[in-house]
Order: C-alpha cells, then sequence, then structure tokens
C-alpha cells in the first residue's frame, strides 16, 4: 500500500496542513525553514514509525502542543492509517481503527529515503550498504527476515566463544551461519543482479534523451560477499578459524558483505564528482524501488530531500527525464522551483507545492 492523501496536526512547523500527492512525484519547494523537510519526515513516520532526522520523536511536536497526530489514506484500498505520539506516551499507530506494531507498519506502508548519507553512497562504510540492501529486503521478505535474524544471532553466539578461546565451541555455530547465510547471500545477490538490470534500462533511456548521462552506463555492480564465493561459506569458516580465534571475531560470513561500483576497473568514489555520486545514488535508489514493486508487488514511497544540493546544471538536466519512468510514487523537495515547464503537464503524474503558500 502507499497513501495517496496526508493530514498533519500539530507537527513541527504546522498547525494543520492537508495534501493530496501525485500518484507519481511530488514536488515541495520554498526558502529555508519553510518546512519542506517536515513533510518529507511525516510520510516517513507515517510508514516506519521513525524519523529520519532524530530519535527523538517528541522533538517533533509542535512548540507548545501536547502530541502530533497524523492521519493518511490509501485511495487504493481505502485503508486509513493513524500515529499519534504524546508527550507522556509511546507512538501509537492504527490501521484501520486497529492498532499495529512497527514491524506490521513498515510492511503495509514502506517507505525509503534519500538522505544525505545516501547522496554518497559509494563514499560510506561497506556497513551501509548492507543495511540499505537489507531494509529492502527485510520489509519485501519475511523468510529473508527469519534467516537475517537467524545468522545475526548465530553468529553472536559464535563470537563470544572466540572471545573465551574457545574454538570448538565456535565452530558449533557453523552449520546455523552457512544454513541462514547462504540464504541470505542467495536473495541479496539476486536483488542486486536484479535491480542492476532495472538500472541498466533507465540509464539507456536516459542516455537517448541527454548523452551527459553516458557516464553511469556500463558500471560494474555487484555484490561482495564477504567470503570466497568459489569455496563456499562452510569452506570460508574453515580456512578462517586461526584468524578468528587470535582476532576473537568471526572474519568471513555475509556480515562483510559489500555492494560494490565500478567504472572501468576503478571505484566509483575515487573518479566521479560529488554531483555525479550523488545522481548515481539516487538512480540507484529509484531502481530498487521499482524491483521491490515489480518483485514483491509492493509500493513504496522514495522520498529524497534537497534535490539540487550538489547537483549542477548538467545533472539536474540527466535527472528531469527520470520521473518519467518512476513506477511508485516519489516524494522530493528543492529550495526553488527548478523545473517549470519542462515537466509534463498530467497533474496526476506530477505536483508541485509551494511549501510557504501552504501555511
Amino acid at each position: 500500500m502507499a497513501f495517496s492523501k496526508i493530514d498533519l496536526r500539530n507537527f513541527r512547523c504546522f498547525d494543520s496542513l492537508s495534501i493530496d500527492l501525485s500518484s507519481k512525484s511530488s514536488l515541495f519547494y520554498g526558502k529555508n525553514g519553510c518546512g519542506k523537510t517536515s513533510i518529507l519526515e511525516s510520510i516517513y513516520v507515517a510508514s516506519s514509525g521513525r524519523s529520519f532526522r532524530t530519535s527523538n520523536l517528541e522533538s517533533l511536536i509542535k512548540k507548545g502542543e501536547e502530541a502530533f497526530n497524523i492521519r493518511a489514506f490509501d485511495d487504493n484500498t481505502g485503508s486509513i492509517l493513524e500515529v499519534k505520539k504524546t508527550k507522556t506516551k509511546p507512538i501509537n499507530i492504527k490501521i484501520n481503527n486497529s492498532k499495529v506494531t512497527i514491524s506490521e507498519l513498515v510492511r503495509a506502508f514502506p517507505s525509503f529515503s534519500i538522505d544525505s548519507k545516501t547522496f554518497f553512497y559509494n563514499d560510506n562504510a561497506p556497513e551501509y550498504r548492507r543495511k540499505n540492501l537489507d531494509r529492502g529486503l527485510f520489509i519485501a521478505s519475511a523468510e529473508y527476515a527469519k534467516d537475517w535474524f537467524g545468522y545475526f544471532r548465530s553468529l553472536k553466539q559464535r563470537n563470544s566463544a572466540l572471545k573465551l578461546g574457545d574454538i570448538g565451541q565456535a565452530k558449533a555455530y557453523d552449520p546455523l551461519l552457512v544454513d541462514h547465510g547462504e540464504r541470505l547471500n542467495f536473495l541479496r545477490e539476486s536483488l542486486v543482479t536484479e535491480v542492476k538490470e532495472i538500472y541498466d534500462e533507465i540509464i539507456k533511456k536516459l542516455t537517448h534523451e541527454n548523452k551527459r548521462a553516458n557516464i553511469f552506463s556500463g558500471l560494474d555492480i555487484y555484490l561482495k560477499n564477504g567470503f570466497d564465493n568459489k569455496t563456499g561459506l562452510t569452506e570460508a569458516l574453515i580456512n578462517t578459524n586461526n584468524i578468528d580465534l587470535k582476532r576473537k571475531t568471526t572474519t568471513a560470513g555475509p556480515h562483510k558483505a559489500d555492494v560494490i561500483f565500478e567504472s572501468k576497473g576503478s571505484l566509483i568514489k575515487d573518479t566521479f564528482s560529488r554531483g555525479e555520486q550523488k545522481l548515481l545514488s539516487i538512480l540507484w535508489s529509484l531502481s530498487q524501488n521499482i524491483y521491490l514493486s515489480r518483485s514483491f508487488n509492493l509500493k513504496p514511497i522514495l522520498l529524497l530531500d534537497d534535490l539540487s544540493s550538489e547537483l549542477d546544471v548538467e545533472m539536474l538536466e540527466c535527472f528531469l527525464p527520470t520521473l518519467k519512468y518512476i513506477e511508485n510514487r516519489f516524494v522530493f523537495s528543492n529550495i526553488v522551483d527548478l523545473f517549470g515547464s519542462k515537466i509534463m503537464n498530467d497533474k496526476q503524474l506530477f505536483k508541485k507545492f509551494h511549501v510557504e503558500q501552504l501555511k
């Protein structure tokens, strides 16, 4: 599900606000401090029970008020979502008047945020890329979630044994690590391979419209498993026993995986400008969103705050045609409206909101 309308009460700087989102792309623009990011944040809170800006949900309550309320509506199913947070109580989430957990919420109304870390996806540590990969699969597949928890529970126990210097006890957890880990690895590899195919489709279309987009074609994008794929995880754990015992931690396995982006044999972070890295991250996130929709029948909302930062005119021109190929709701913000007549006229596919005029 993906909601089409959102109502806010006492959220951040807004007393009251009601917005009908486009079925495809919605742009919120206006000067700094007018509430653009807060609108995107409210959508993320409504679909995840969390903020992408702070861990303190109480700080989202408008100053002088006791609680914030968010109501969202899905025009396809008629579902109604209600999220309330008071100063003195935990967040309360209901779908069709029935209380749900955060885990149930994120699967019912999935969303993904392209934040400042995502902009420079390739500059971040491997852990960030793993988490980005896992979150989509975690939401899409209950089986993946079971294997993820099973793998990391076994990993924790194995590492505890290694810290005690008990290699025999540590090896007792190897079958569980292999069982869960091989399934994790298979789904991760499938995701990266299929997202890459969608990404290549988009880049091919963009290149026909803007030759500058050719820089994003022909990239090598693949999963580095965290162990030698030729020998397999079982053999990798056996081969690293001595080093694991010395370091007191498991050094091979899916918990060491990474997503690698290369251009002509060089890492993207070493060859692309910041603007090129940002646009690549946006295009990869859009491709992953489409994959989740096609493969798991999800309709995740993709959020992007502050589009034009780090993007020069050429990169913005590369980005514009992308809006025609978006398959799910895409909500983004910018300081000014840079698009004008360049955007398609169909108001159902694209809507623009001047935030300063919404108050």
